[in-house]
């Protein structure tokens, strides 16, 4: 099953005056570990889970039949064909031209832009010569889907020679950021500059929260992160320990973060400030 990510509960909040470069909060959402279910039933005949599963790539074989990981926005649950129409076909399209497939991107119709898309993947992975029609049909076992388009596995199964059941976890991605959020934030019509524990993660134009799983990855792969406990981060860390390679202290944030932003406020506009935020700048 897969686990719900939670946002950070708040402490009891200060104000800050913005005048220059000053601090926002940023605010993380964590998720639970979540288990990977497989698909399909049978033995594993190859393995190529290597600590890390990327969308569109070979995972595992059972019964000489490959099994491609696969990250879609809403997770795949039937067969699909050329005809079939729902929420999970759109999303299929959309990861499909995402990967550089055919497809009909934001279309929730099973065409036959999709099948010859999903043909494609399928030789790509071994499974078909592209030759027969029904190669155009989607079949559940041959995937397995995996919550962001990147992801890293622990406690991994399916290792050749084992029996694996259809709906059986096969390992675990753990929990980690799933999103930072400016608190308080405006929105801006062009990108600005967000530097997490030295990691360079912009905000895309129009938006006030990072959600890319590569970045939050790096962020959460840094010293800075590491050197903390679980418990540690989420409470959030002391002024000592944001100050990382930054001697200025109005310039440390609670999370070791800073950015330069117009946030668009007038420069006497609060913000709340918590232990339990990531502290970031911006420059007025």
């Amino acid at each position: 099953m897969l686990g719900m990510p939670h946002t950070v509960e708040s402490a009891p909040a200060s104000s800050q005056e913005y005048s220059g470069t000053q601090q926002v909060n940023v605010v993380p959402t964590i998720a639970a570990d979540r288990q990977l279910l497989g698909n399909a039933t049978g033995t594993v005949t190859e393995n190529w889970m290597a600590g890390e599963l990327r969308s569109g790539s070979r995972a595992y074989q059972v019964n000489d039949r490959t099994v491609v990981a696969l990250h879609t926005a809403t997770p795949l649950y039937r067969d699909l064909k050329v005809g079939d129409r729902g929420e999970d076909v759109r999303s299929l399209n959309d990861e499909l031209s995402r990967l550089g497939y055919d497809s009909v991107p934001q279309s929730g119709e099973y065409n036959r832009n999709t099948g010859n898309g999903w043909r494609q993947l399928m030789v790509d992975a071994g499974n078909s010569d592209g030759a027969g029609e029904d190669d155009m049909n989607l079949r559940l076992s041959d995937t397995m889907w995996i919550p962001p388009d990147s992801v890293k596995v622990q406690g991994w199964s399916a290792t050749q020679g084992s029996a694996v059941q259809a709906g059986a976890p096969l390992g675990t991605v753990p929990g980690g950021l799933v999103r930072l959020a400016i608190r308080g934030g405006k929105p801006s019509d062009e990108e600005r500059p967000l530097t997490v524990f030295g990691v360079a993660a912009p905000l895309a134009p129009g938006t006030t929260d990072i959600t890319d799983g590569e970045l939050l990855q790096r962020i959460a792969a840094t010293e800075g992160y590491q050197g903390k406990s679980a418990e540690e981060r989420a409470a959030g860390m002391d002024p000592a320990h944001a100050q990382q390679g930054d001697p200025d202290p109005t310039r440390a944030g609670r999370f070791g973060v800073r950015h330069q932003w117009d946030l668009g406020m007038h420069r006497h506009r609060h913000v709340r400030q918590s232990p339990c935020r990531t502290g970031a700048h911006h420059h007025q």
